[in-house]
């Protein structure tokens, strides 16, 4: 075991296996660090049909058909009007997308990067960041200390590393996904992702892998927390309100009260700092799960950090063009997010609201403070709130 990896990814979600994947196959020394054993609960997927080019180019198609997932043959929406809308994936060329269970997806991907050459620490967190002359320091909670060459922060919204290196962060919106699952649910004939606005935000429902659903509702911070809607009575009224989402699940018993993640969508900016370290996927740039799969953005992002990785590695004077860069990369990206954004929300005038009136198409974004004792902060309660690892939650 090197004393001083190239590479030192810190997260081992989609964003990060990916990244490390990609360095190790290229004769990269890598760590991973993984604050989880793959053993908590993931939010259910929903991945879109152009996850099978981008898993085929990671050579891990194979891991992932082992998984079993669940085809996804569409979406249905109730949007702009209360008609129900279809869309077929058939018109994408792929024939479907696919249901998954993110817990064995996320840990597919960290074994398909141990497998690449890796080396993969679970239950192991980070809790610190220090240059230590050329290279980088890192402090874990049980003790270890990681000492590598360049750090990946792919430890998803929380941005972990950014934060602790001086990154600031832009924060565009309140939203939290209110999930649940239900059991016994006969998936046979339900698999597609539906859809739904209503007065307090949209819900989301799609089969899982085996006899399950996932649903969630997509609702402010400060709305939730006024409405009370974490708590199991306030979201089940909500719930029966809905015109389909609640006949699509019947009565199928709950397995478990509302959980809250944080979705908020926010942009990780690093203002002139040349060091080697990057940012990658959730920790970059995470993402309204309307807007499309976090996932994807995740594969995509991975290979231009690992492109940008191997520069730094192979070229350090080259520190501050590479960086900047990828930061401009992940720039345009933002900006791309950000028009879809205002799109898929301008389509629904049906509602007045607050969490509508809030998304009205604007000339130029309106950041909300990541200030947690700010009133309606993204963060309005951390012990509520729980922020997941890049992709999570993902709808399409």
């Amino acid at each position: 075991m090197p004393s001083t990896w190239d590479a030192v990814v810190v997260g081992g979600g989609p964003a990060g296996s990916a990244t490390a994947l990609r360095l190790a196959a290229t004769g990269r020394s890598v760590a991973v660090l993984e604050r989880s054993r793959f053993d908590r609960p993931r939010v259910g997927e929903t991945l879109a049909p152009l996850v099978w080019p981008l898993l085929e180019d990671l050579g891990v198609w194979e891991r992932f058909t082992g998984l079993h997932p669940l085809p996804s043959w569409g979406t249905r929406s109730v949007w702009a009007d209360p008609a129900p809308v279809e869309h077929s994936h058939l018109v994408s060329g792929y024939a479907c997308g696919w249901h998954v269970d993110r817990r064995a997806f996320d840990r597919m991907l960290a074994d398909a990067a141990a497998s690449a050459g890796a080396h993969l620490w679970t239950g192991t967190a980070a809790v610190g960041c220090r240059p230590d002359g050329d290279a980088w320091l890192l402090a874990c909670a049980d003790g270890r200390a990681v000492r590598g060459r360049l750090v990946v922060d792919a430890t998803g919204r929380r941005a972990g590393i950014s934060r602790a290196l001086g990154a600031g962060r832009s924060t565009f919106d309140r939203l939290v996904a209110l999930a649940v699952r239900w059991d016994g649910v006969d998936v046979a004939e339900e698999q597609y992702l539906l859809l739904e606005a209503a007065a307090e935000g949209w819900w989301y429902t799609a089969p899982l892998p085996g006899a399950g659903m996932v649903g969630m509702l997509m609702t402010d911070a400060d709305l939730c927390r006024e409405g009370g809607l974490h708590a199991s009575a306030p979201w089940r009224d909500r719930l029966s309100a809905t015109a389909v989402t609640a006949a699509r699940v019947g009565a199928a018993p709950l397995r478990s009260a509302p959980r809250a993640h944080s979705a908020a969508s926010q942009r990780s900016r690093r203002a002139g700092d040349p060091r080697p370290w990057l940012s990658v996927g959730d920790a970059a740039l995470s993402v309204d799960p309307l807007t499309g799969s976090g996932v994807l953005r995740a594969l995509r992002t991975a290979e231009s950090a690992a492109d940008a990785a191997g520069h730094l590695l192979d070229r350090p004077g080259s520190a501050g063009t590479v960086v900047a860069r990828y930061e401009s990369a992940r720039d345009d990206e933002c900006a791309r997010y950000l028009a879809d954004h205002a799109r898929h929300y301008g389509d629904v005038r049906r509602f007045a609201t607050p969490f509508w009136r809030r998304r009205r198409p604007r000339r130029r974004p309106d950041p909300v403070r990541s200030d947690p004792s700010a009133p309606g902060a993204t963060m309005w309660c951390r012990e509520q709130v729980d922020e997941e690892d890049d992709g999570a939650g993902d709808l399409r």
